[in-house]
């Protein structure tokens, strides 16, 4: 309500706290993943290198399969919706708000850098006999910065949410996007928002061994974590909540700990459904072709891979697919506005789809694992 009644000054300084709050979190989240991933791997009694392929080569499949099937279900249902080009979308989404202050901190080290630290680290010492001093002293610490960082997202990070929140939710409302979102692209958007929802119920079904009884108990669990994606915009942000959710669907605090760290930022089933529905809904009304599957799928591994180098925080995923939709499906600089102001607007349903997205892998990779080992990672 207040996004309608307060000047622009008041919800840009609100916003620059939301957008300080953000830049903290990219600021210490290498350390957050490394911690995370690093105790998991060193407490690892064995096949920690398989179970971390399995993760990984999981995550590709998956995203490419989510890639396909928005393509597919694009195909079959949004020439119904009679598409036609709309000239004055950018027009309709530009925003008065802005970023009035930052912290500027300095560049140490990339999330992804520090994940493959954590996993290498993790792998070699975990490798070692269990009454190895190195082994011992490694696994200390690993529980320790953990138990701070833990301590840290408890006591400070939680907390302080509603403040982040609050800041977005008000732009968000300063600017109308929703009403915006839903005026100039409602169709696509319910349309979306059908496939996201099927599709991850889909793989809540199959992580529960088929049974209806425990996929909705999951996906009640998980809601939290689903609720607190909507209202950040950032699986990044989310990660304390998915983690604490996942753990009681998984109950096993080591692969939990190395699962959703490994997969937060790079495993985002919500942008891999909704940014192909907007690109062939975009490339529509512009006139220009949809590509073929055989032409789709050096798109789809080029978006999964660039991927690999996200961030879980608003906005973060589209801007590193940008040149892979430039260059395999033609997009026209205007196109690339659009798009990045739709995919803003419908952020929040997004983050919640990669949360529970999340949640689901997880039941489905510990479940994989099981199959080919009796024991629990």
């Amino acid at each position: 309500m207040l996004g309608y009644v307060l000047d622009v000054f008041y919800v840009s300084f609100f916003y620059s706290v939301s957008s300080c709050f953000i830049e903290f979190l990219v600021f210490t989240l290498p350390l957050m993943v490394f911690s995370f991933i690093f105790r998991a791997l060193v407490n690892s009694k064995r096949n920690s290198l398989l179970l971390l392929l399995l993760i990984f080569a999981g995550v590709t499949i998956s995203n490419c399969v989510a890639l396909a099937a928005a393509y597919f279900f694009g195909q079959a249902f949004l020439p119904m919706l009679g598409l036609a080009h709309t000239p004055d979308f950018v027009t309709k989404f530009t925003s008065e708000v802005t970023s009035l202050f930052a912290f500027n901190f300095p560049f140490i080290i990339r999330t992804e850098i520090a994940m493959l630290v954590g996993i290498v680290g993790g792998v070699v010492i975990s490798m070692l006999n269990e009454e190895n001093r190195v082994k011992v002293v490694a696994q200390k610490i690993a529980i320790q910065l953990s138990d701070w960082i833990a301590l840290f997202l408890q006591k400070i990070f939680m907390p302080l949410l509603p403040l982040y929140v609050f800041g977005f939710c008000l732009k968000l409302s300063y600017d109308q996007a929703l009403i915006h979102l839903f005026q100039q692209f409602g169709k696509v958007f319910l349309l979306s928002m059908t496939l996201v929802v099927g599709y991850i119920y889909l793989l809540y079904f199959l992580g529960s061994g088929m049974s209806f009884k425990r996929t909705q108990h999951h996906l009640k669990t998980m809601a939290p974590a689903g609720l607190t994606g909507f209202s950040t915009m950032s699986s990044a942000a989310t990660m304390p909540v998915t983690i604490v959710c996942t753990e009681k669907t998984t109950k096993d605090r080591n692969f939990t700990d190395l699962i959703i760290p490994s997969t937060a930022n790079i495993h985002m089933l919500g942008d891999d459904l909704t940014i192909v529905m907007i690109a062939m809904t975009l490339l529509s009304i512009f006139g220009l072709p949809w590509p073929g599957f055989i032409a789709f799928i050096p798109f789809a591994i080029a978006f999964s891979l660039a991927k690999l180098s996200c961030v879980g925080v608003p906005g973060g995923s589209v801007l590193v697919v940008l040149p892979v939709l430039q260059t395999y499906l033609g997009f026209t600089p205007e196109m690339i506005s659009i798009l990045t102001t739709i995919y803003i607007l419908q952020d929040s349903f997004g983050a919640a789809a990669n949360v529970m997205g999340n949640g689901a892998f997880a039941l489905i990779i510990q479940r994989i694992s099981h199959y080919f080992s009796k024991k629990s990672f």
